[in-house]
């Protein structure tokens, strides 16, 4: 006996999607990035008295052994946010042109033009590494399980 499709073959993906069930992707936010600092990360207090500091670090792409001409890509500059006791050993170890190595988590930033509709994001650091040849340090202060989680706007400046 013959079996007969009266329709297209429709992956059960794609059945899920025409029929309004929502997939459920796992969530993953964790990133690493290694770079230098490009200047040295200031220090600020929000209104409840908690540390904070930004800076900006370098990374260099790999290089690509015989890639074509034009294919050279240039350093991606990624914003950094620390807070915490973390923030206070930032200012306090790193100065401009510093190496590590950070593990943390992409966060929107507000964004002051809404008309544009779109968020910047930056990395809120949770773990950094020193790579400076003579002084390897961790700084692993995790927030406090008593701190919240902090807005940009509750920044003094």
């Amino acid at each position: 006996m013959e079996n007969v499709q009266t329709g297209p073959l429709v992956p059960d993906s794609q059945k899920e999607l025409r029929s309004g069930k929502r997939f459920k992707f796992p969530v993953l936010n964790r990133v690493a990035v290694a770079g230098s600092l490009i200047h040295d990360p200031p220090i600020r207090w929000t209104k409840r008295g908690v540390p904070v500091t930004n800076f900006i670090i370098a990374t260099e792409p790999e290089k690509v052994i015989n890639a074509p001409e034009g294919m050279d890509r240039e350093s991606c500059y990624v914003s950094v946010v620390v807070w915490s006791k973390q923030a206070l050993q930032c200012n306090k170890f790193l100065k401009k042109g510093s190496s590590v190595l950070i593990l943390g988590e992409l966060q929107s930033m507000p964004n002051n033009e809404p008309e544009n509709e779109y968020y910047p994001i930056q990395l809120s650091a949770q773990w950094i590494q020193y790579l400076e040849k003579d002084a390897i340090h961790n700084i692993t202060d995790f927030m406090d399980e008593d701190t919240e989680m902090f807005h940009p706007d509750d920044v003094e400046e």
